[in-house]
């Protein structure tokens, strides 16, 4: 009986299942190839020795353990093949989902852009209203002064064409010109100081252009155009920031932050108060910074909504006219337009203080491509 090499030829068939599809195939083949040999070398074995029953029954107990192992073989590669294609499509099913989100994503910005553009000019639009009920002061003063004037001298040349004028009506007439000029010239430099005023800030607001300015005189600026919202109440403003402050940057976005936060001490902090008093502030700190501080005595805001104040949509005065990005706004043009950052310290009963630290002169990447002025 001839010696078959079962243990070697068994050694040949065990060995590890690959885990990727193309070891499945190789190994296939291979054991395949096995069995083809196996069979041949026994039939040339039977045809040159005769039967031997035994041997034939271990090269086909062989064989059998070939064919399972082949089946085993089979089936993994199957089933690694499944596993495959629902690896891809889950992929597939992924990279939609992402390509969903990603459309989404930016669809969103451009809502939120286009919201915070809105919120802007309904700012642009607020300021415009105040600037126009102030100029009614000076313009109807001026308007009260011309016409009463136009009586004077309507009444002074019906004296002179009748012949009946005294020295004494020319000295009260010259007098009262010159009371109404005056009257005329006051009122029209108010107006002027107004329009000035509502012109640079709606240029530096809506053009974000970039010039050499003074601190505390921007700050006057916005101030003056939101005197109207203060006057007819009992809340106070004190302005501490020194003149001479010059800074090389952007000053919409530092005009809109100051406008944004009185807003936000009116609608919020002083709301259901008979008072209250506003504190701005400004220094100059190491390493070309500067530092604003803005405060109120208002109701504070609690730990709880502090943390989520700078948040786009969040408002406490939800369908009351809050949009909640006031303050989203005031986070953005600190930290994007000024390079800066911006913290809160609050508390609930202990007013609001926000910190506004910016560099001097701004970052060149603050806002690319905006026109740079000479001094304002």
């Amino acid at each position: 009986m001839p010696a078959l090499p079962t243990r070697a030829t068994a050694a040949m068939v065990d060995r590890p299942i690959p885990d990727d599809p193309e070891g499945l195939r190789s190994e296939v083949v291979r054991l395949k190839k096995i069995v083809r040999a196996l069979m041949g070398r026994a039939e040339r074995d039977m045809n040159a020795r005769h039967t031997d029953f035994g041997w034939f029954q271990d090269t086909i107990r062989l064989e059998d353990q070939v064919r399972a192992r082949t089946r085993e073989l089979e089936e993994a590669q199957l089933h690694i093949e499944r596993i495959n294609r629902d690896l891809q499509s889950a992929k597939d099913r992924l990279e939609r989902e992402v390509d969903e989100r990603r459309r989404a994503n930016a669809a969103l910005e451009q809502a939120m852009e286009q919201l915070v553009q809105t919120e802007k000019l309904a700012a642009l639009g607020s300021l415009v209203a105040g600037v126009a009920h102030e100029l009614n002061t000076p313009l109807g003063n001026s308007l009260t002064v011309a016409s009463a004037l136009s009586q004077l001298v309507q009444g002074f040349n019906e004296q002179l064409e009748a012949g009946t004028l005294r020295k004494q009506t020319l000295v009260d007439f010259v007098a009262q010109c010159r009371d109404a000029a005056s009257l005329l010239e006051k009122n029209c430099r108010r107006a002027a100081e107004l329009i000035g005023n509502f012109k640079q800030v709606a240029v530096d607001q809506t053009s974000m252009r970039r010039r050499r300015f003074d601190l505390r005189q921007s700050i006057e600026e916005v101030l003056s155009t939101l005197h109207p919202k203060l006057k007819h109440t009992a809340y106070g403003l004190e302005l501490a920031v020194p003149a001479g402050i010059e800074l090389d940057s952007f000053p919409g976005p530092i005009e809109q932050i100051v406008a944004n936060l009185v807003n936000n001490s009116l609608q919020h902090g002083f709301e259901g108060r008979s008072e209250g008093h506003i504190h701005i502030a400004a220094e100059v700190v190491s390493g070309g910074q500067i530092l604003l501080h803005y405060s109120d005595d208002g109701a504070g805001i609690p730990d709880a909504i502090a943390k989520r104040v700078f948040d786009p949509f969040f408002t406490t005065r939800l369908g009351r006219g809050g949009s909640g990005l006031g303050l989203y706004i005031v986070y953005n043009l600190a930290t994007a337009a000024l390079g800066g950052t911006i913290e809160l310290t609050s508390g609930a009963g202990r007013g609001a203080r926000f910190d506004l630290r910016f560099p001097r002169v701004a970052p060149s990447t603050a806002l690319r491509g905006e026109e740079h002025d000479g001094p304002g």
